[in-house]
């Protein structure tokens, strides 16, 4: 059990957002083939740093670069879009012994990518 519960005030912000699931892929004439990424949607808070944690940090995250919070945990590495920008899941840090949430550090993605 957590000590405090977050999930409330998680919820209050959350908003939908698009996760990009990826699954095994298969062969096809002995050739390894990848699957389609399967969209998702997912309810999570997406909170930009402000600018004296981006100075702090160093150049670990930009502007671009924002904070995932959710009560459903996510994979290292998981696309994700929320009105238009996307993302990619990187650093995580898993505060379910203390409450009932998970933070993610989600790394903005160029269109050009």
């Amino acid at each position: 059990m957590s000590m405090y519960n977050f999930s409330r005030l998680i919820n209050k912000y959350s908003g939908p957002i698009t996760v990009f699931v990826t699954t095994k892929g298969g062969w096809v004439n002995g050739k390894p083939v990848e699957s389609e990424p399967i969209p998702e949607t997912r309810q999570a808070a997406l909170i930009p740093f402000d600018v004296k944690t981006i100075a702090q940090l160093g150049g670990l995250v930009t502007n671009a670069d924002v904070q995932l919070y959710s009560l459903a945990p996510f994979v290292h590495g998981d696309k994700i879009e929320k009105n238009g920008q996307k993302y990619t899941v990187d650093t995580s840090a898993d505060f379910t012994q203390f409450g009932d949430f998970y933070r993610y550090i989600a790394k903005g993605v160029s269109s050009f990518d």
